[in-house]
């Protein structure tokens, strides 16, 4: 029996022990929240204002030669001169190459002093036709004979001409491809000629800033060959078709080359101003996306923050335009996002724009 009232004592200590628990953290814990809810997070945070932002577009060029050319033979013979200095600038007109043109020239020759000689014929028989009626006919034979050996004439000064080949254009010649003496084909290649002093840059655009593009429109492109450095150009002209693949249309611009530090075929990054505007601006460590939306915390006067949600425009390198959704001199979280919910009580430090 004792046994038994012994057990029962511990029974109703234990109960009496859980019970006095549970009224303590009854009673703490509305007080614990209410500290918790009056602590306040240190945040640091950015004034919303107006600044100038530039609109532009980027994308991929290649780099192509003005005016660019594959010198090649129009005829076969041997070759007997080759004028190619490797990578040297050429003016137009100047002689690259010369092919043998003996025979040419022995038949222009020929047909020169045989044209002559019918000329002079021709003559006689005008003066003859004058009073003999029956010499028309002598007279239209003699002219045909003139007509022939002039057409003659004339198709053996274009094979002589084909014979030697001269710069089209004024630029820089590439690798010769073959060597004086070599017996040539027509169409052999002998070497390139690039018109280097401005280069063509080619690039895309996508369909939506079509309607912006206008030519003239300034360009700035950069190369891995030349760190930080920019190359400065214009638009020049714009596709009349798109890519219905891409979407994208085809875009030439013209950049000066004057120390021939761009080649044909270069990769370069190409950056077109569009606009300069005014625009509201945070840094793009404010911006805390959430599914689909994208959402910024504002401070309020009492220090509480509200979750707004915002429509983002253009991004820059550690900024991002806001369309809609703040207004300026609205003050938003830029650092302590994750450690704070709408309602929070915050602690301020002030960065500039673009911290």
């Amino acid at each position: 029996m004792t046994q038994k009232n012994s057990r029962l004592i511990w029974v109703l200590l234990i109960g009496m022990f859980l019970f006095v628990v549970y009224l303590f953290l009854q009673n703490q814990s509305p007080e614990e929240e209410q500290k918790a809810a009056n602590a306040a997070t240190l945040v640091s945070t950015q004034i919303v204002s107006n600044s100038t932002l530039v609109r532009q577009v980027t994308s991929l060029g290649t780099a192509l030669a003005n005016e660019s050319v594959q010198i090649v033979t129009n005829t076969s013979d041997y070759l007997t001169v080759l004028h190619i200095n490797e990578g040297q600038r050429i003016e137009k007109g100047q002689l690259i190459a010369q092919l043998n043109d003996v025979e040419e020239r022995a038949r222009v020759a020929e047909l020169s002093a045989s044209l002559l000689d019918q000329k002079r014929q021709l003559e006689r028989v005008k003066n003859l036709a004058k009073t003999q009626a029956t010499a028309q006919s002598l007279l239209d034979e003699q002219q045909t004979r003139v007509n022939t050996t002039q057409a003659q004439l004339d198709a053996v000064k274009a094979r002589l001409n084909e014979m030697t080949i001269r710069a089209p254009f004024s630029g820089v010649l590439g690798l010769r491809q073959v060597s004086e003496g070599a017996y040539l084909t027509a169409g052999t290649v002998l070497t390139t000629l690039d018109d280097l002093s401005m280069i063509r840059l080619e690039f895309s655009v996508a369909e939506y800033y079509l309607a912006q593009l206008k030519p003239g429109m300034a360009v700035n492109a950069s190369s891995v060959a030349y760190p930080g450095k920019l190359f400065t150009g214009q638009i020049k002209a714009i596709d009349t078709r798109l890519d219905p693949v891409t979407r994208s249309v085809k875009v030439h611009a013209l950049v000066p080359n004057d120390q021939l530090e761009l080649r044909p075929g270069m990769l370069l990054n190409v950056s077109v101003t569009l606009a300069e505007v005014q625009a509201l601006q945070v840094s793009e460590k404010a911006i805390v996306p959430l599914q689909n939306k994208q959402y910024v915390f504002v401070v309020n006067k009492d220090n509480s923050v509200t979750q707004t949600e915002v429509q983002l425009g253009q991004r820059l390198p550690g900024l991002v335009e806001i369309v809609s959704g703040l207004n300026p001199g609205d003050q938003v979280v830029i650092e302590g996002t994750t450690k704070i919910r709408s309602g929070s009580i915050v602690a301020l430090t002030v960065s500039k724009a673009g911290q």
